[in-house]
């Protein structure tokens, strides 16, 4: 039983007809007769009895019927999306991250691996992205008007002390440990101060800023020499326990922040569907190892 046996018998069973169904078919009387003879012997049961020039069906290709049709349509559907994708076929993406940027080594590679031909071209300072262009994607924490945010991970938002920091000493912080040690921000345009800034104003608190800085890679680099406090994202910025600081939960200021695919591809797109995939599947291997 093959793909073309069960096309064959579909069309036979709608003509009832073996010179109709071969006409229709573009195959010969013959060529035919044999196929549904192998399907017969294939399924070990009859399937059609010759009245004249006309068949007629058995309870076998009565109750077979049905199950073809179905089968055939699911087939259809997939060949369809296959071709949808084949005519979507992008060879290059523009990833524009404005968020998690210290996992670009290990995001690129991670994409590599799984796709190879797709060229990928990692923005951060450019210009700003053209999302008409199909290939055009961000990663961000702050889903964007007019496009399509795919979240791809929720995580929690700590706090980092040098370890040599008193209050690392504690198994628990909570917002008056904090609320006035000078804390080293991001400045107030960036999308995770944003995230803070937003948590705190719920709060109803003002929290004593120390110093600030406009890139998030700059403050990542001062507390992985150990100084200063700041608040860290757990999953996306990477950290690992011989790092020189603790991260801990704010147990009465809980902060999450949200990692979304923006782009103009909707979310069933089959593009944006294995890039969010690729994308989820990384992080969570991040967050494995973070634990």
């Amino acid at each position: 039983m093959n793909y073309l046996h069960l096309r064959y018998f579909k069309k036979i069973v709608e003509t009832k007809n073996i010179t109709q169904a071969a006409r229709e078919l573009y195959t010969s009387q013959p060529a035919l007769s044999r196929a549904m003879k192998n399907l017969e012997k294939s399924l070990d049961v009859p399937l059609f009895s010759h009245q004249g020039r006309n068949i007629e069906l058995t309870p076998y290709a009565e109750n077979f019927y049905p199950y073809v049709v179905k089968s055939l349509q699911a087939l259809d559907d997939g060949l369809e999306v296959l071709h949808s994708l084949n005519n979507q076929t992008i060879s290059s993406i523009e990833l524009h991250l404005d968020v998690a940027s210290i996992s670009i080594p290990s995001l690129v590679r991670t994409f590599w691996e799984k796709h190879p031909d797709i060229q990928l071209s990692i923005m951060q300072h450019d210009a700003l992205p053209d999302y008409t262009q199909p290939n055009v994607l961000s990663i961000t924490s702050e889903e964007k008007k007019g496009l399509i945010n795919i979240p791809i991970l929720t995580e929690p938002v700590y706090i980092a002390l040098p370890k040599n920091h008193p209050l690392a000493i504690k198994e628990k912080i909570y917002l008056s440990d904090i609320l006035h040690v000078p804390i080293t921000m991001l400045s107030k345009k960036n999308a995770f101060r944003k995230t803070i800034d937003s948590a705190a104003k719920v709060k109803d608190i003002e929290l004593t800023i120390g110093s600030t800085m406009d890139d998030p890679a700059t403050l990542r680099s001062v507390l992985r020499q150990g100084l200063g406090i700041s608040f860290f994202p757990k999953i996306s910025w990477s950290y690992e326990k011989k790092d020189p600081f603790f991260i801990r939960p704010i147990e009465d200021f809980p902060i999450e922040r949200t990692v979304y695919l923006s782009s103009n591809l909707t979310e069933d797109n089959p593009l944006a569907k294995t890039i969010a995939t690729t994308l989820k599947e990384f992080f969570l291997t991040r967050y494995c190892k973070a634990e």
